[in-house]
This record gives structure tokens, sequence and C-alpha cells, in this order.
């Protein structure tokens, strides 16, 4: 490997680093102050207090984890940079995944922060809900454009397996690969009923809140399904040519956009901020 291919790879996995242990931290630490501030504060008046003093309590533990995460992270990388080695004296896309595995530490501890704040507010909702006389169906709830996205990335996927089938590269699994496909959607599927069939955002006492949040979160996991689908497919085509160099670089954007796709994940669809105001 040039040194110039092995000095950008040690840039891209500082920038790794810093987008997703730094950035988008955050960015997700924000969106938790506006939906408790801008949401929560503003519907139940009451709550401003303990949300006040949860804020407090949160704030702590989540940066905590993020700095304990960061000098892990930080750490790794900084030794391979120092010895010129490949990440934890492995390899270089394993060690990535190592850092996203990592980072995904901060992500799924806000989560679990956004659904005890939801249980701060539901202390003072009450148990009084609206509820929709019309029953919604499941297409009411996805976007056509990302289905369209999900079949495009399926028929790539399934076109590339084809190519590489008759001009095959070492370690090429063959039409194997369509059942890896055949089982990745169909767990996207199962995410996507449990979130359609989930109706326990008790703390959304209108029906048309619960049913913004739904929509999004189904169109979040639609949006990673096409993503996850085409970077498997131009893992294939870098790993059948000459760019297979560049995997490391392709694998690090990669991981960097899902992370920072599901920060903005936790946001409140603004349709939600409008029910309220009506």
């Amino acid at each position: 490997m040039s040194d110039w291919l092995t000095q950008t790879n040690y840039s891209m996995m500082v920038i790794q680093v810093i987008v997703t242990l730094v950035l988008v931290p955050i960015l997700s630490y924000r969106l938790l102050l506006s939906t408790a501030n801008n949401y929560g504060t503003s519907r139940f008046p009451n709550a401003s207090d303990d949300v006040k003093l949860w804020l407090k309590r949160a704030s702590r533990q989540y940066w905590n984890v993020v700095a304990i995460t960061l000098i892990i992270a930080g750490g790794i990388v900084l030794h391979a940079i120092l010895n010129n080695s490949e990440l934890l004296n492995w390899d270089d896309q394993s060690g990535l995944m190592v850092l996203y595995l990592i980072a995904m530490i901060p992500v799924i501890v806000m989560v679990l922060l956004h659904r005890a704040l939801f249980g701060v507010f539901k202390k003072h909702a009450g148990n009084k809900r609206s509820a929709f006389l019309k029953v919604r169906t499941w297409q009411e709830y996805i976007s056509k454009p990302l289905v369209a996205l999900v079949m495009s990335a399926n028929i790539v996927f399934v076109a590339t397996v084809s190519y590489f089938t008759q001009q095959p590269f070492d370690g090429f699994a063959g039409f194997y690969n369509l059942i890896g496909l055949l089982v990745i959607n169909l767990i996207f599927i199962a995410i996507i009923f449990a979130v359609y069939r989930d109706n326990k955002t008790n703390a959304l006492q209108q029906p048309e809140q619960r049913n913004a949040l739904k929509k999004r979160s189904i169109n979040v996991n639609l949006l990673i399904l096409a993503l996850a689908l085409f970077h498997l497919s131009l893992s294939m085509w870098i790993q059948g040519s000459d760019l297979v160099t560049y995997k490391v670089l392709v694998q690090s954007v990669y991981f960097q956009v899902i992370l920072v796709i599901s920060a903005f994940s936790l946001t409140l669809p603004k349709s939600m901020f409008l029910v309220e105001r009506k």
C-alpha cells in the first residue's frame, strides 16, 4: 500500500472518530435538549422541575459514556498511527467495525435516555389519550420514494451477485449472498412491522403525534436498509476490481453516514409541534 493511501486511511480513521464520537454526540445531545424543552416542558408545564433535574443527571451519565468511548477509540487509532500498523494490529476493515460498534454505544445510551425522558413526560400526561376513529393502514406510514429506493438497492445487489458469479473474486460466496439478502430484508421487515404495531407511546396524547413518530421511525429504517444494501453491493465491486485498496475509505464513510442518520432519527417530526399549536 502506498504511503499516500496509508496516510489517507489514517486520516479517515481520525475523521471517523471525530464525527462519530464528537460531532454525533453533540448533535444527539442538542436534540435531546430540544425534545425536553421545546416539546416536553411546553406541553407538560408541571413537568418542568422534574425534567430539569432529570436532564442534569442524564447529561452527566451521557457525557461520561461519550468520554470513555472517545478515549478507547482514539487510543486504538493513535496506537495504529504511532506504530504504522493496522487497527488493533489486526485488519483495518475489522478495526473500523470495532470503532463503529464503540461509537454505537453512545447512540444506544441516547435512545434509552429519550425513552426515559418520555417516561418523565408520561408521569405528567395522565392516562387520557385520544384515538383515531379511522384505522390507518401500513401504506400510509411508508414513503413510496423510499420503497422505490429499497427495491432499487435489492435489484442492484442481485445484479452485482449475478455479475460476480460469472467473474468471481477470491472469497466470493456466489449465490449464497442472496440468502444474506433475504435475511437482511426479513430483519428490517420484522423491525418495521414491530414499529407499525407498537402503540405504547403514552406520553403522546394526540394520535397525530403518535402516527408522525411512527412514520419517522419506519422511514428511517427503510433508508438504513437501502444504504446497507448499496454499501454491500459497492463493497463487492471494490473487492472484485482494482479499487480494493480503497475499501477502508468506503467503509469508514458508510459507518459515519449511518451514525449521523441514527442521530437525526432521534428528532421529533415537525408535524408533532404543529399539531399542538392548532
